[in-house]
């Protein structure tokens, strides 16, 4: 049975105040443990009108405005505070190239759901330089190197007032103070005045050159090599100007040496002794001896190995020992040096060498034993090798088997430039040899042999293209050609060579139809990169195309071979990792090959 409601109206008891508390309490929890709906950023678009190229590219660049653009908490408010500030913006924007009669129209409005900010640009008319005065104070007032700076600074009256070039100058001056000696050069006076009520210009700068230091004497802190083998690497003398440049060759010359782990050079102006200030250099010896050891692939030589040892600190004089060790499908070689630093040890180098090579290629088979001292130097940009070599090889090519002995004399000359070791986008490599055997030297053999090698790199296109050539020549003058080993013949093919054929597969043949190589060789290659630089996840990475052609044998072969074929490439931490699919074109039904090639281009 239901019970039935009383008529009227029901009053429930007053709630006590703890109740109340506790109500309010979880209305204001659940308020906070609601989602509030995040307020959506303000879409903004900002057009400037009027200008173009650099000025218009500077004004973006220093408009608040289009900076937050992006910003996740945009809002209206800030949109406008920002939008208010903007023709001021642009006007300081200006400046720098001369414009202060900058006149803006802004405006700010809605399309759709964005706002666009409109800016209106009259630069109005290019300020002038009305007069300049620039000055020398100070010893370096009569110096001829100073007033060139002076006479080159780059505003002259009557040119647009850019601030730019105002800058670029007066650098001018501060480098030319530093690698010159004058360490207390400073600018008395450096203003550029500017009326605007009659719109004019002046520059007025006076540099005060103090006076000119020079090279004190050089303290070498070190315990373990002789002070004379160091004084080889100073390429200045005491009472030279003294010369930022020329420290920083002293360090780097250092520092390129084995001897060192660490190379500080301080010049001590504290203890000058009039203008002659003196020079500290702190070295910390590397560790006595380095061992090295690597791995990689080629298709000329299949999987291949290295091992190597140098002994650093034979002695005070700075005598050092290196050996190698190299494992092939195709080479088999220890090489050792017996170092000796000359009058600059940096460059100059004698070097007694002794190597042993088990070659084997499908062309040929020799086992070279090579003895003989070498002295390298450096001759401007050039680096050039005098040798003596002893040779004793037994090899089979073709048909032709043998002992050859060999004394060689041999001039060599290199350069290399590279803006970039690993992947330069300018570069330039250059070889040249020239060397040969005589019977009345102890040769089995008379020959004379000359052969040549340059490479370009040239970037462009904002260095996502690279344009590769090289090219190569050898010729040999003998009578008795079927007497000299496969070391002394030219073969072409390969992966440094004409891609598309085998390595050392070009060559003059004998009656079997063996390649034997040739007394003389020609070879060139032109090989287009592109590298994806603009994509994040690939711009480590690049395609190639190439042609190659070449030739080696009698009188330059008789017929060029060429191959052609595309590439990829991994630009690794320790060189180039290069994959190729070539053709060659002058076999019977254009077969494939893949060569693949790591290190580096130069």
């Amino acid at each position: 049975m239901r019970r039935s409601r009383p008529a009227g109206p029901c009053r429930r008891p007053p709630s006590p105040r703890w109740a109340v508390a506790l109500a309010l309490l979880a209305a204001s929890a659940a308020a906070a443990a609601a989602p509030r709906a995040a307020a959506a950023a303000e879409s903004l678009r900002v057009e400037i009108d009027g200008l173009k190229g650099d000025l218009k590219k500077n004004v973006l660049a220093s408009l608040q405005i289009e900076a937050s653009r992006k910003d996740k908490d945009l809002d209206e408010s800030r949109i406008r505070r920002l939008h208010g500030q903007a023709p001021d913006e642009i006007e300081r924007a200006l400046q720098p190239f001369g414009y202060y009669r900058v006149v803006v129209q802004s405006s700010l409005s809605h399309d759709g759901n964005t706002w666009v900010a409109r800016y209106k640009v009259d630069e109005g008319p290019q300020l002038k330089v009305g007069s300049r005065d620039v000055q020398l104070l100070g010893e370096g007032a009569s110096d001829a190197g100073f007033e060139k700076v002076v006479s080159a600074f780059p505003l002259h009256e009557g040119e647009a007032l850019l601030q730019v070039a105002y800058e670029a100058g007066k650098k001018e001056f501060d480098d030319y103070a530093a690698e010159n000696g004058y360490l207390d050069g400073k600018w008395e006076v450096s203003q550029i005045q500017i009326d605007l009520a009659t719109y004019t210009s002046a520059i007025v700068l006076h540099y005060e050159t103090g006076p000119r230091y020079h090279f004190g004497p050089v303290r070498f802190n070190q315990h373990f090599l002789r002070p004379a083998l160091l004084r080889g690497y100073v390429r200045f003398k005491q009472g030279d100007p003294l010369s930022a440049h020329k420290l920083l060759l002293l360090q780097e010359s250092l520092a390129d040496s084995t001897y060192f782990q660490r190379v500080e050079v301080v010049p001590r102006r504290d203890e000058a002794e009039g203008v002659e200030v003196p020079i500290d250099v702190n070295l910390l010896p590397a560790k006595p001896q380095k061992w090295t050891a690597g791995l990689g692939y080629g298709t000329d030589t299949g999987p291949r190995g290295t091992l190597g040892l140098e002994l650093r600190h034979l002695n005070a004089l700075g005598h050092r020992f290196t050996s190698e060790g190299k494992l092939s499908l195709v080479e088999k070689s220890f090489r050792t040096d017996y170092l000796i630093p000359g009058a600059y040890p940096r460059t100059d180098v004698l070097d007694f060498t002794v190597a042993y090579a088990d070659l084997h290629p499908k062309t040929s088979h020799s086992e070279n034993l090579l003895i003989g001292p070498s002295y390298s130097f450096a001759l401007g940009r050039w680096r050039q090798a005098i040798a003596l070599d002893y040779q004793r090889e037994t090899y089979t090519v073709g048909v032709d088997k043998g002992i050859s002995v060999l004394v060689i004399p041999q001039d060599t000359w290199s350069h290399v430039y590279a803006d970039d070791r690993i992947y330069p986008s300018r570069g330039e490599r250059y070889t040249l040899i020239v060397r040969g055997g005589a019977k009345a030297l102890a040769s089995d053999v008379n020959f004379a042999q000359a052969s040549a090698e340059a490479k370009f790199v040239h970037g462009f296109g904002v260095n996502h293209f690279r344009l590769i050539s090289r090219a190569t020549a050898g010729y040999t003058w003998t009578q008795d050609f079927r007497h000299l080993p496969p070391t002394e013949r030219f073969f072409a093919g390969g992966d440094q060579s004409v891609r598309g054929y085998a390595y050392q597969g070009i060559g003059a043949h004998d009656v079997k139809g063996n390649v034997i190589g040739g007394p003389d060789t020609l070879t060139g290659s032109v090989e287009l990169e592109y590298r994806l630089a603009q994509y994040q996840r690939l711009q480590k990475f690049g395609v190639a195309a190439f042609y190659d052609a070449g030739t080696a044998g009698f009188s330059f072969g008789g017929g060029m071979r060429q191959g052609t074929g595309l590439g990829v490439f991994w630009i690794s931490p320790i060189g180039l990792l290069r994959v190729y699919v070539a053709t060659a074109l002058s076999l019977p039904g254009h077969p494939l090959r893949l060569h693949l090639t790591i290190g580096p281009d130069l």
